[in-house]
């Protein structure tokens, strides 16, 4: 397991509170880690990309995921928050990198995104 993965699963899986989570890098739209189970591909990194990229589009066209129209209730250069119904998706946005996160019902958002801040932070702090 490598480092991005360990920390995947340390600041945030270890929650309970995220079901799924990844690492992107923003400039070539790549995954650099992800949770066990998450599935993206080209089309949705994409997508996750240019909602960081096009907040205000976002706020106005919402965020597909799994096959779902996500509400974005807050978009800057700093995070995207999503929500469906009970189910929600948090990006916090760094110099080189995007942590995503992925709550569902049975789940608290304000720990995801509290948990999904913090590593952005630390990455932040890394200038990464």
């Amino acid at each position: 397991m490598n480092q991005l993965h360990e920390l995947l699963n340390e600041a945030l899986l270890s929650t309970k509170h995220v079901q799924h989570c990844a690492i992107i890098r923003v400039k070539d739209a790549s995954l650099r880690a992800s949770s066990v189970g998450l599935s993206l591909d080209t089309t949705q990194i994409n997508r996750f990309v240019m909602a960081v990229k096009d907040p205000a589009t976002s706020r106005e066209e919402g965020l597909v995921y799994d096959g779902k129209k996500y509400k974005v209730v807050r978009a800057d250069k700093q995070s995207v928050y999503a929500k469906y119904g009970k189910e929600g998706i948090i990006i916090s946005i760094t110099a080189n990198l995007m942590v995503l996160s992925v709550y569902n019902e049975s789940m608290h958002p304000s720990i995801c995104v509290e948990a999904t801040e913090k590593l952005g932070e630390y990455f932040r702090e890394k200038d990464r």
